[in-house]
């Protein structure tokens, strides 16, 4: 903290003046980078703890001249013992969820690096798109129509059926995987877009239709029914894309939510990325 403090005072900037532009899961890598603070505060803690504790008990006997005590090694075995636990814990809980978060942040770079193909084809991507309390992860704008796409990343069974392991069923409103049935994978989706459609309609001042896509990195769907929004594995964009039903917007209305998603994803200062800008 005391060198942070030292480095943010030197007048110096970054030489970046533009605003840049989101990343797929740029939200998620600053939280995986905030946790892994907090677990190397906690590690040192719980390492540190116990031989300060030591520590002081030595220099207090050594100060008043006494000699240990069952009672005073007790307290402090008590003290330490507790100590440690809870930064044991806290250390635990903190590394299982980044864990987590990673993940969720490699099935937000494989979703964005495959959407981020569909641009040859004259769409236009947004990622990490932030709205009022979430974020939408990617935005896609082209001949089609507009879409909100929605990543989740779920960790597969592991049994002697790789295929199996790895088949989901869409019903067109749950998913049904190996381990268990999940509808608010599509209900937030659903949320998601349905917000983007009202924030855009605002914006361009006429109405405009959103419509959602959930995809699924490294999961084969099985669709058994047309309703509900489109569930697909990103290897299945091109297709998917290819022939959804148009909802085409004029190129005019196109350039007027080009422009508001590029002011709104146009937010990342330099300072975000860079710690200390190089001598």
């Amino acid at each position: 903290m005391l060198l942070r403090l030292i480095r943010n005072r030197k007048p110096r900037r970054a030489p970046f003046t533009p605003q840049l532009e989101r990343v797929p899961g740029g939200s998620l890598l600053g939280r995986i980078d905030e946790l892994s603070e907090e677990i190397t505060v906690r590690v040192v803690a719980l390492i540190t703890m116990p031989i300060v504790l030591y520590a002081g008990y030595i220099t207090l006997l050594y100060a008043t001249g006494r000699s240990a005590d069952p009672i005073g090694m007790g307290l402090l075995s008590v003290t330490g013992l507790t100590l440690s636990g809870f930064f044991l814990l806290t250390a635990s809980r903190l590394i299982r969820t980044r864990r987590s978060l990673r993940l969720d942040y490699i099935g937000e770079l494989t979703v964005g690096q495959g959407l981020n193909r569909m641009m040859l084809e004259g769409w236009r991507v947004y990622h990490d798109f932030p709205a009022e309390g979430f974020n939408i992860d990617h935005v896609l704008v082209g001949p089609k129509g507009v879409f909100a796409v929605e990543t989740k990343t779920r960790s597969k069974p592991v049994t002697r059926s790789r295929r199996e392991d790895a088949t989901v069923t869409y019903d067109g409103r749950m998913l049904h995987f190996p381990t268990g049935s999940n509808h608010e994978m599509i209900d937030q989706a659903k949320r998601q877009s349905k917000w983007l459609a009202r924030w855009l309609s605002q914006a361009v001042g006429e109405p405009l239709t959103v419509r959602a896509v959930i995809a699924l990195p490294g999961w084969l769907v099985k669709r058994v029914s047309p309703e509900g929004p489109p569930v697909v594995n990103p290897k299945q964009f091109a297709s998917l894309f290819d022939h959804i039903t148009p909802r085409p917007v004029s190129q005019e209305m196109m350039t007027r939510v080009i422009h508001q998603l590029d002011q709104r994803c146009k937010d990342l200062s330099p300072e975000d990325l860079v710690d200390a800008p190089p001598e």
